[in-house]
């Protein structure tokens, strides 16, 4: 499989979470990303120190930038099977 670059259409997969009640939830990435501009990014572990410190601060810290460039989303999957969506 070829990477996806800027401006390619993501391929279609689900992902599976918690919800607030602590149920599995499953959501497809094509419905996450609908009619949007997002940002898709990925970390190995949530709450891990490395991702906590230095993965996902840089892209909170610049929301308010991608959100000027159109950006309207922006979703961190971890490998540890967090889904957070940053809302700005």
């Amino acid at each position: 499989m070829a990477p996806i670059a800027v401006g390619d259409s993501l391929p279609d997969g689900s992902l599976s979470y918690f919800d607030a009640e602590d149920k599995l939830q499953q959501v497809s990435i094509h419905s996450l990303a609908a009619g949007k501009q997002v940002i898709l990014f990925g970390v190995p572990g949530a709450f891990t120190p490395t991702c906590s410190l230095k993965h996902v601060p840089g892209f909170i810290e610049k929301a308010a930038e991608f959100k000027s460039k159109g950006i309207n989303e922006i979703i961190c999957i971890s490998g540890n099977f967090l889904l957070l969506n940053i809302v700005f």
